[in-house]
């Protein structure tokens, strides 16, 4: 993986079971204290975040080419402890594969924030953002901390690699920075609020109203939503508002396939192969020689 990108992280529970409706006080602790452990060991910077009841979104930098092993490590301990805290067994999370699309501009990272932040509202729960009662950083300003204490259950208290606490910062990601911190939180929460009003009108457009958050609270953790979501779709890699802006990354990305392509091609003829900078999984666990960042 190449250090610097920014990407929206989304998974989806099996069969889109509310696996993780804020039922309890104890789901949310569960969330915010693995993402706080994930994103300190693996130093990822989290902008945005919500985790509705049967999926979640986090928009991140990886400043240090970690998004996968902080991917694996993440989705794996949420699935353990709220299977722990569910006394359930067998898989949490779907087997369709993750949506993780790297985002391309300054405009396409705070676009996916506000998308992030408005879910709640925009999937018809509650009218608005901050009133989701799960995880979600809708209304805390960057720079905020959250803190969260070990969750009673699945982790050993007595294992020096687990604190006792962990907090999960907000930090303001590197776009737009002709804005102060005031101005960019002025302009995502308009954003957001641009979502909210249109999912409203959408609603009273169709005769409907909003879940409401007593209704989320109630719903069982077993339940799905009784609304069916297309198949075999597209899953996109890459979101950029400018067409242009994602041709060039489409292509920036063929062009590494091939020259990792020509590298293992290399090595299975036992010859000296350089990979492209960016390898991950071949130079974590095989020791391949990669080449150097360009420029």
């Amino acid at each position: 993986m190449v250090p610097g990108r920014r990407y929206k992280i989304t998974r989806r529970c099996l069969e889109r079971r509310f696996f993780m409706t804020p039922d309890t006080p104890e789901v949310e602790q569960i969330l915010g204290y693995i993402l706080g452990f994930c994103l300190d060991h693996y130093v990822l910077e989290l902008h945005a975040a919500c985790f509705m009841s049967n999926h979640y979104h986090l928009d991140v930098t990886d400043p240090y080419g970690q998004f996968p092993a902080f991917k694996c490590k993440f989705n794996s301990l949420v699935a353990k402890a709220l299977n722990a805290h569910r006394g359930r067994f067998d898989c949490f999370w779907s087997a369709d594969a993750p949506c993780d699309v790297e985002l391309v501009s300054d405009e396409d990272v705070v676009d996916r924030m506000a998308y992030t932040l408005a879910n709640p509202v925009t999937a018809g729960l509650v009218r608005r953002a901050g009133r989701w009662p799960g995880f979600t950083t809708a209304g805390d300003a960057f720079g905020t901390q959250l803190k969260f204490s070990r969750p009673v259950g699945y982790f050993d208290s007595s294992n020096p690699n687990v604190p006792d606490e962990v907090s999960v910062t907000l930090v303001r990601p590197k776009v737009m920075l002709e804005l102060s911190d005031a101005e960019f939180q002025e302009l995502l929460e308009d954003k957001v609020r641009m979502r909210e009003v249109a999912a409203g009108a959408e609603l009273r457009a169709h005769n409907r109203r909003f879940l409401g958050e007593a209704r989320v609270l109630r719903q069982r953790w077993q339940d799905r939503p009784g609304t069916r979501e297309p198949r075999f779709e597209t899953r996109p890699r890459i979101a950029a508002s400018s067409s242009w802006a994602r041709v060039a990354a489409e292509q920036r990305d063929r062009d590494w396939e091939a020259e990792y392509a020509a590298a293992w091609e290399a090595q299975l003829r036992r010859e000296p192969a350089v990979f492209p900078y960016g390898t991950y999984a071949e130079h974590r666990f095989r020791n391949v020689r990669v080449a150097a960042p360009s420029g």
